[in-house]
């Protein structure tokens, strides 16, 4: 699956991504609230085969993952994430990142706005999440700006990167959703 944006391409990555995704995945802030640690391109390789490898999307915990290509360069500068959280009933969560030198100009907003947007119309989902660390301003500014609610907070329900965190749930319904 592919997805097209005024100025993006969200596509599935390839191998001769690795040095684009170490741009932002070897970046200690970068990663502060993602589920990996800085990465080195050994280990971005590794995960890059993982995920090309990961082609089923029917059960739960399948995913997808997008690069963002610019359009005007082919460049990957953030990648989004979808999975399904539950096929019985028919929840997806999705996450995303973005290199640094390309924040600021509503990339993340417009590629997560067209992974949304897939989520509902091609894939078929009634209801999409995102789980955020309570740190993450951006992740949570964007959340608001899709449109996404806040339905729940956690406190330190996850110990992750050696310390307890605290997250929000935002969701969104297929007939809350508004392109």
């Amino acid at each position: 699956m592919q997805l097209e944006t005024a100025r993006l391409t969200l596509r599935p990555l390839e191998i001769g991504d690795v040095e684009d995704l170490l741009e932002y995945q070897s970046d200690f802030q970068t990663v502060a609230y993602i589920p990996w640690p800085q990465r080195t391109r050994e280990q971005v390789r590794d995960a890059l085969v993982v995920s090309i490898a990961a082609t089923e999307f029917e059960k739960d915990d399948d995913y997808k993952l997008f690069g963002w290509s610019l359009k005007s360069s082919g460049k990957i500068i953030g990648q989004s994430n979808i999975s399904i959280d539950s096929k019985l009933h028919s929840r997806a969560e999705i996450g995303w990142v973005i290199n640094p030198a390309f924040k600021g100009h509503g990339y993340a907003l417009e590629a997560t706005r067209a992974v949304i947007g897939a989520a509902f119309k091609e894939l078929g989902f009634r209801r999409v999440t995102a789980y955020i660390d309570q740190r993450n301003l951006a992740s949570i500014k964007l959340a608001r700006s899709l449109g996404m609610r806040l339905e729940g907070s956690f406190l330190e329900d996850e110990y992750f990167k050696q310390e307890w965190t605290s997250a929000h749930l935002f969701a969104i319904l297929a007939s809350e959703w508004k392109e």
